[in-house]
């Protein structure tokens, strides 16, 4: 138990919820937690491996130790330490129970701070671009989040697909339905450029989209880094509008320039977002 005044307390689950010798992910906000259960002892572990960020709470309790389901490392269920000496501690929150509860103390989120991928939903809304379809990934997270803040808010609806053509088309045929523009997105790279079948039916149609494109790093662009492809040239033929954002540019006047090509030319506008500049 800790009295720490800097914790907020969260309910993880009812004591009988969880099995003795089994461990469980719970979602606090943005924490994702591995709940386990030893006998009558609970603990809440960060939920990411330490070595390749493995899932702890999908993997099990074998002889008295948590075993990443990815790579079989071992962990001590309870403190998060690692056996043999090893210095890849998980990171452990305090818990406590309460009226047949389990309760995990976290520290309070720092404030947020604006970033690019923020203001590039924010313009989008302010554009009238309210729908987007898309894959969320390694290279486009930042300006996922912005999404994500804007659908909390209630001004965009989020459509998660699970390929990057079935996004586009479903971007294309929005767009056909409604008279208004949606937009689409994939991670760098193959992600990006499987949207490319169903942007040349808008094309083909003068339908306007935005496609939204994360890249690698701008400090590997062109180097043959993994997932590293002119994005810009691979949407030439295709987009009447492709631009990459840098961290100097105006992000707000570009993405209005893409909404405003697509509008008017009838046609794809394309930005790609480099992963530093997101954030």
């Amino acid at each position: 138990m800790s009295n720490s005044p800097d914790l907020q307390w969260h309910r993880l689950l009812g004591v009988d919820d969880l099995e003795d010798g089994r461990v469980t992910v719970v979602q606090i906000g943005p924490h994702s937690l591995a709940v386990t259960r030893v006998g009558d002892q609970y603990s809440a572990l960060d939920n990411h491996c330490p070595h390749q960020r493995g899932p702890l709470g999908e993997g099990s309790i074998e002889n008295g130790l948590l075993r990443c389901p990815w790579h079989g490392y071992d962990y001590d269920p309870l403190t998060g330490e690692s056996p043999g000496g090893f210095g890849d501690k998980v990171p452990c929150f305090p818990t406590e129970i309460r009226e047949g509860s389990v309760y995990v103390g976290l520290k309070p989120d720092p404030p947020h701070e604006r970033t690019v991928g923020d203001v590039v939903a924010e313009t989008l809304v302010a554009c009238g671009v309210r729908t987007v379809f898309g894959m969320v990934g390694h290279s486009n997270l930042g300006v996922a989040d912005g999404m994500r803040r804007q659908e909390e808010a209630g001004h965009l609806r989020y459509i998660g697909i699970r390929h990057e053509g079935a996004g586009a088309f479903a971007a294309v045929g929005y767009a056909k339905l409604t008279g208004d523009p949606a937009a689409c997105f994939g991670i760098a790279g193959p992600g990006s450029t499987n949207l490319l079948t169903g942007l040349y039916d808008a094309k083909a149609d003068r339908i306007p989209v935005i496609a939204l494109s994360g890249q690698v790093p701008s400090k590997v662009l062109g180097r043959g880094a993994f997932q590293d492809v002119n994005l810009t040239g691979a949407f030439d033929d295709v987009s009447v509008f492709s631009r990459t954002m840098y961290a100097n540019t105006d992000h707000a006047e570009l993405v209005v320039l893409a909404v405003k090509h697509a509008r008017e030319q009838r046609g794809v506008s394309h930005l790609v977002f480099p992963d530093e500049v997101q954030v």
